[in-house]
Formats: C-alpha cells, sequence, structure tokens
C-alpha cells in the first residue's frame, strides 16, 4: 500500500495543479502531545535490567505509555488551491515523537528470564523505584491531505483531512529511573525498528498574510504490538495532538 501511495500522491499534486488558481510554498514547526491509545497500553510498567555490561541496556517491560510526552518536528508542504476554494496538498518533513510511562520497580538480571519479558525467581529482586521512560521514535512524515479553505474577512481557514505516513527511522526506551538511596539508573535502549505508522489525520489553518497557526489531531491505524510475544491480541496504536507555526514561501 505505501508504494502505490508515493507514486500516487506526486501524479496527483502535478495534475490538480494544471487547473489550480495557484500554487502554495510553505515552511512549519510544530510541538505536540503524542501517546498510545488501546488495551495493551499502559500507565505504569518496570524497567528490567538488559545486560551486564551497563545500564544502558535497560529497558521497559511495557513501553506504549498512554501518558503523553513531549514531541515537535519541522516540515515543508505544497499545496494547490482552485478558484472555488478546494486544497489539495502534500506535506513533509522530520519529526520526534515521545509517549511516556511512569515507572514503578526495576529487576535486576539476578533472575531467570523467559524470553525477553517476564522474570521469574523464586525471590523476587526487584525494589521500587520512580521515574519515567519514553518511547522516542523519529520518523520521517508525509502527509497527503484534501481540504477547503473558508475566506473570513481578512483571514483564511482551511479545514484539511488527510493522512499521516510515518516512516520510522529509529525508536527505542530512554529516560532514567531513581531508587530510594538516590541511585540513577539511565535507559537508553535501541528496539526493533517500529511498523511504518499510518494515522487518520485532522487538520486546520488559520492564515493572516503569510503566517498561519496550524492544529491536528491524528489517530494511529498501525497495530506498534501485531506480532508482539506471538500473540495478536496485544494492541497499541498511537494518537498525536499537534500545534505549529507556518511561514508561507510562494
Amino acid at each position: 500500500m505505501k508504494k502505490y501511495l508515493l507514486i500516487l500522491i506526486p501524479l496527483m499534486l502535478s495534475g490538480l495543479q494544471l487547473c489550480a488558481q495557484k500554487l502554495e510554498v510553505s515552511v512549519q514547526a510544530n510541538t505536540g502531545l503524542f501517546h498510545f491509545a488501546g488495551k495493551s497500553t499502559t500507565a505504569t510498567t518496570q524497567v528490567l535490567q538488559g545486560s551486564t555490561a551497563g545500564s544502558a541496556m535497560d529497558y521497559a517491560n511495557d513501553p506504549y505509555g498512554n501518558k503523553n510526552g513531549f514531541s515537535y518536528g519541522a516540515s515543508i508542504q505544497a499545496q494547490t488551491v482552485s478558484k472555488g476554494g478546494f486544497i489539495v496538498g502534500l506535506q513533509g518533513g522530520y519529526e520526534l515523537l515521545r509517549s511516556k510511562v511512569e515507572v514503578n520497580k526495576y529487576t535486576p538480571i539476578t533472575s531467570v528470564l523467559y524470553g525477553d519479558y517476564l522474570p521469574i525467581a523464586a525471590n523476587d529482586p526487584s525494589f521500587a523505584v520512580t521515574g519515567h521512560v519514553a518511547f522516542q521514535s523519529q520518523s520521517i512524515n508525509l502527509n497527503p491531505y484534501f481540504g477547503y479553505r473558508f475566506q473570513l474577512n481578512k483571514v483564511k481557514l482551511d479545514i484539511l483531512p488527510g493522512m499521516d505516513i510515518g516512516l520510522i527511522l529509529d525508536s527505542r526506551d530512554k529516560g532514567e529511573v531513581k531508587d530510594k538511596d538516590g541511585k540513577i539508573y539511565k535507559v537508553n535502549r535501541e528496539r526493533t525498528k517500529a511498523p511504518t505508522d499510518v494515522r487518520l489525520r485532522l487538520g486546520a489553518v488559520a492564515s493572516y498574510g503569510r503566517y498561519g497557526l496550524n492544529a491536528s489531531f491524528a489517530h494511529g491505524l498501525t497495530n506498534y504490538m501485531k506480532n508482539y510475544i506471538g500473540d495478536a491480541s496485544f494492541n497499541a496504536h498511537s494518537e498525536y495532538f499537534r500545534l505549529g507555526l507556518s511561514y508561507r514561501l510562494l
């Protein structure tokens, strides 16, 4: 599906440009709140010691936190606007996304492990900690969209339904926790590459002159836990609220 979308999008834009009133190109910077939703997400988890070589290999037992993490990105977009106010466009850029999960327990590597997930021991070696871990991903995000422009005196309001196609470059557990004696355990472990994150997205842009205020919400369709421990019943999908500023170059 992704291959056909990447072929269709530029053809769609070039064709519509022939009958469009004008082409607009703008740059955008945004921040946002990102989290996971679904029956397998969690607000709290434990950190497992991943290697005796050092704490950099420690990782969250369940990293798909349902608490918002601060995220940000930058993009460039091109759109055509017809004489009737109809819009079609494509936005592409870089994003760093973080969800957050609180950590209440640390399990050292003194027990027998079943796979990488469930510690089994006669005497539980775990101890209490405080802190949080983020599931952090870096991605190239493509956002094809359609829409309509309303003219409100000197302000233009664009309503833009579309979709996100997040091409993941890197994903990892990142954070730190602290025990009752003040010892800090850092977490910065790379995970297996996350799947391409497809999200439905609804955006709005209010612009005055060359400047614009942008807001959007995206609801993920991709199950990050589809192949989690071989059990298809696990489910976690992304949700992302963005707020940003844009400047029109053309």
